[in-house]
């Protein structure tokens, strides 16, 4: 057997001896409580957090067919004349991210009913633990316009990545709230095809905070006769904070990838109704981040740690005196070039997850040493060919 043969049956059997230990070092890191700590924060962490954090995705413009209103710590009577005043402004749809479960004041609730049961106006239920929570019969009716407000429904994952416009629950199919907001929205214009593409968890492409919309308060709204930024325009009511933006004001607040704190302990950053903006303007643009599947992520893997292999191996042998400083460098070069490449393809819309790809092939190249090992008991043993023993 020729050396490049003899090259490439040895990395191509050290790759399969490094998958099978990292396979075996992560069921124990997974599985022994001790780790939590660490399997936990690499759970939290995405290169998509590194992208938005440090806004190398921003952009200036502000979404102006958005308009999101401050609703504070309002009661049901200033809620109804706050979306009675809304409605002078003639909105082409309104979503109130608020949920009325237990009836109150008989009188007043009849005044918020009228309001929340209009044809333009989206309401909101949530999911806790597939139990839905929705508004008092008394409050809205049965064919009133709903949608579900959750945006996690993984308890593992306390970063608000990922976006789910459809849930199928005991045969039934439950809409989001952003999603009814889009399609009442774009009316005909909406494309059906996406709603398969919905029903599965799909990245949330993120413009920016409230500052990336118009927003207002309860007093703003009532002290004008008519508003014509609301004119024929999206208009989304929830709790955004009192004072408007407070940072230490963390009442639905949730974990975003803009968290200026991409890893290590940090306060929520971004209110549930800008997330819901930001998710209506992903759904009315037609805005989404192409998620690269697993399966080319798999391939890229092999590919790039068999011939990261080929080449240390090769290195290993004929410059051992190097070997060592020039492995380090190597690695350095290819997790920088490779994060490069993933955030610039973050800018075109593509979400490659170099995160495995970079540790298999890094860690890969570490188990060399131990396959030399494992090679040289063979070779004494059963004669087994290899680069390492030509001689």
């Amino acid at each position: 057997m020729n050396t490049r043969k003899l090259l490439y049956k040895d990395a191509f059997f050290c790759m399969l001896f490094s998958f099978f230990m990292l396979f075996i070092v992560s069921f124990i890191v997974i599985n022994m409580s001790v780790f939590n700590p660490f399997s936990n924060a690499f759970k939290d962490f995405s290169f998509l957090d590194i992208f938005y954090s440090e806004k190398l995705g921003d952009d200036t413009t502000i979404n102006t067919d958005i308009v999101i209103i401050n609703i504070e710590h309002l009661d049901r009577f200033e809620l109804q004349e706050l979306l009675h005043n809304v409605q002078k402004s003639n909105p082409k749809v309104i979503g109130i991210d608020a949920i009325f479960r237990q009836q109150k004041d008989v009188f007043v609730d009849s005044l918020l009913a009228v309001e929340l049961n209009k044809d333009n106006v989206i309401n909101s239920y949530a999911f806790y633990d597939n139990v839905i929570t929705k508004n008092h019969s008394s409050i809205t009716k049965v064919n009133a316009l709903h949608g579900y407000s959750n945006l996690n429904f993984d308890k593992q994952n306390n970063v608000i990545r990922n976006y789910q416009g459809f849930k199928k629950l005991n045969d039934t199919i439950y809409e989001a709230f952003s999603a009814v907001v889009a399609k009442k929205y774009l009316g005909n214009l909406w494309d059906s095809s996406l709603e398969k593409k919905l029903v599965k968890e799909i990245p949330i492409k993120y413009y920016g905070d409230y500052n990336k919309y118009l927003t207002y308060s309860y007093s703003e709204i009532m002290e004008s006769e008519k508003i014509d930024a609301l004119d024929n325009a999206i208009v989304l009511l929830g709790y955004i904070g009192q004072p408007l933006g407070n940072i230490y004001d963390i009442e639905d607040k949730h974990f975003t990838p803009l968290n200026s704190r991409p890893i290590g302990k940090s306060a929520p950053d971004m209110f549930g109704i800008i997330i819901q903006a930001n998710i209506v303007q992903m759904l009315i643009t037609n805005d989404f981040i192409y998620l690269v599947p697993k399966y080319i992520i798999a391939l890229l893997t092999i590919i790039i740690t068999f011939f990261a292999l080929v080449y240390f191996i090769a290195k290993s042998v004929k410059s051992p005196a190097k070997y060592m400083l020039l492995k380090k460098v190597v690695q350095l070069l290819f997790t920088i070039i490779f994060i490069w490449i993933s955030l610039f393809l973050m800018k075109k819309n593509i979400y490659l997850k170099a995160a495995p790809i970079i540790a298999i092939m890094l860690l890969s190249v570490e188990f060399i040493a131990l396959y030399k090992i494992l090679t040289n008991y063979l070779n004494k043993k059963y004669s087994w060919k290899s680069y390492f023993f030509q001689n």
